[in-house]
C-alpha cells in the first residue's frame, strides 16, 4: 500500500466517548474506539491527506512517529477503508430525511413528556384510594373462557408489543437515523425488535431516550388502562365486564417492563445501564471473561483473546457478573408469584372444559384455546429456524 497518496474511506462516524473517541460506519453498524490521537490522524486521512502527510502530521502535532503500516492494517480489518469495487460515499449524496421524525419529536416533546409523568401519577393515586385495582395474576382471568383470556393474554398484546417497538423506532428518527421494525425470539417467546441503525453516531447522553422509549409507552398505557377501568366501576365498587378487560390488558404489559430486568438477555434495561457506565459491549466481554474462567478452572484450552474489547468494559465486566444473578433471580421469582399461579388457574378451567365433554360452549372454548397454543409453539418453532437460517447464512456473507 503506497503511503505517499490519499487512501478512500467509507462514511465513517467520529463521537467523543469518555477517554477516547467512537468511530464507526453507520451503513453498517461497525464500530471501535480509537484513542483521540489516533482518531485525529484517521480523520485527516478522511479529509484526503495521504498517510505519509498525517503521519508527519501526528509526528509534528503530537511528537511521537505513528506506525502507519500497523494503523492501516487495523483500519482494514474494521472495515473502514474502501475497496475498489465499492461505492463512493461521496457520489451517493447526502441522506435522505428520514420519514414521521417531526411526529418523533411532538410525542417526545417536553410537554408531552410531562404529560405522560401526570397520567402515570394519577393512575399511581387511583391505586392508592383502591387499592384492589393494582395489578395481580387474577385480572387476567376477567371471564370464564380460556379461548377469549388468549385472545387478550396473546394475539390482544400484539398492538401494545408493536406500540413499545414504534417508540423505539420513533425515538431514533428523532435523532434523524433510520431506525426499523424486525422480528425474533428470546427464549421461548416471540417478540418485535427494533434495529436503531447508527444509534452509536450520536453523543451517549441521547441515547438513553431511545433505550428507554418502550418502557415509557409501557407505564402510559397501563395507567390509561387502570384509569379508564377506575372511572368505568360502578358507585357501589362494581367492576363492569369492560373494566375487567381493560385491567386484563394491562397486567401482561407490566410483565413484560419487568422481564427488562434480565440483564443478562440484553434487555432495553441493559443498554442504559451499559451506555452509564461508559460501556460499548460489556454483555460480551463478560460472557467472554467468565467463560475464560471456566476454562481455565476446568484446564481446558481455547481461551478468548480479551484484547477485542476495551480496558473499560474488562474492567466493569469483572464485576458485572452478579447483574447477571439478579437477573435470574428475578425470574426465578416471576414464576411462583406470576407465572404459576396462572398456569395453574389456566390447567383447573381447561380440564373443567374438557370434561364437560357433549355439553356445547365450554367443551369447544377449551378445545379451540388448546389448538391455539399449539400453533404459537409451532409458529416459534418456524420463526427460531428462520431466525437462525438468515444469522448462518450472514455469517458466510451469503444474501437471501
Amino acid at each position: 500500500m503506497l503511503l505517499d497518496r490519499p487512501l478512500s474511506f467509507h462514511r465513517l462516524s467520529f463521537v467523543p466517548d469518555g477517554d477516547g473517541v467512537l468511530v464507526g460506519r453507520p451503513d453498517t453498524d461497525d464500530f471501535a474506539v480509537l484513542p483521540p490521537d489516533g482518531a485525529a490522524a484517521l480523520r485527516r486521512m478522511t479529509e484526503g491527506h495521504s498517510p505519509a502527510q498525517a503521519a508527519a502530521w501526528y509526528a509534528e502535532h503530537y511528537g511521537e512517529q505513528l506506525d502507519m503500516a500497523d494503523f492501516l492494517d487495523t483500519l482494514g480489518e474494521l472495515g473502514f477503508l474502501r475497496g475498489a469495487d465499492e461505492p463512493d460515499p461521496r457520489e451517493s449524496g447526502p441522506d435522505a430525511p428520514v420519514r414521521f421524525q417531526r411526529l418523533a419529536r411532538a410525542v417526545f416533546s417536553r410537554p408531552a413528556l410531562g404529560c405522560y409523568g401526570l397520567l402515570v401519577a394519577a393512575w399511581l393515586a387511583a391505586i392508592a384510594t383502591t387499592p384492589d385495582l393494582a395489578p395481580h395474576p387474577g385480572q387476567v382471568f376477567w371471564t370464564d373462557s380460556l379461548l377469549l383470556v388468549q385472545l387478550v393474554v396473546v394475539f390482544g398484546q400484539l398492538p401494545f408489543v408493536g406500540l413499545h417497538e414504534a417508540c423505539h423506532v420513533l425515538a431514533g428518527r428523532r435523532l434523524g437515523l433510520p431506525s426499523e421494525l424486525g422480528m425474533g425470539t428470546r427464549l421461548y417467546i416471540v417478540v418485535f425488535e427494533t434495529r436503531m441503525n447508527g444509534l452509536l453516531t450520536v453523543e451517549r447522553r441521547k441515547r438513553y431516550l431511545p433505550f428507554l422509549a418502550g418502557m415509557l409507552i409501557d407505564l402510559v398505557v397501563v395507567s390509561a388502562l387502570g384509569l379508564t377501568a377506575f372511572w368505568l366501576r360502578g358507585p357501589d365498587g362494581a367492576e363492569p365486564a369492560a373494566g375487567r378487560l381493560l385491567l386484563a390488558m394491562a397486567f401482561p404489559i407490566l410483565i413484560r417492563c419487568g422481564y427488562q430486568l434480565f440483564l443478562f438477555l440484553e434487555t432495553d434495561v441493559y443498554y442504559v445501564f451499559a451506555t452509564a457506565l461508559g460501556c460499548h459491549d460489556l454483555h460480551a466481554a463478560t460472557r467472554a471473561l467468565v467463560l475464560n474462567r471456566l476454562r481455565r478452572l476446568a484446564r481446558r484450552p481455547g481461551r478468548t483473546d480479551l484484547t477485542q474489547w476495551t480496558e473499560r468494559d474488562l474492567a466493569v465486566a469483572r464485576w458485572y457478573a452478579p447483574f447477571f444473578t439478579l437477573g435470574v433471580a428475578v425470574l426465578l421469582a416471576l414464576a411462583p408469584l406470576v407465572f404459576v399461579p396462572l398456569f395453574v388457574r389456566t390447567v383447573q378451567l381447561l380440564a373443567d372444559g374438557i370434561s364437560s365433554a357433549g355439553s356445547g360452549l365450554p367443551f369447544w372454548d377449551s378445545l379451540v384455546f388448546a389448538a391455539l397454543n399449539l400453533v404459537q409453539i409451532a409458529f416459534w418453532a418456524w420463526l427460531t429456524v428462520r431466525v437462525h437460517v438468515r444469522r448462518r447464512r450472514t455469517a458466510r456473507g451469503v444474501t437471501s
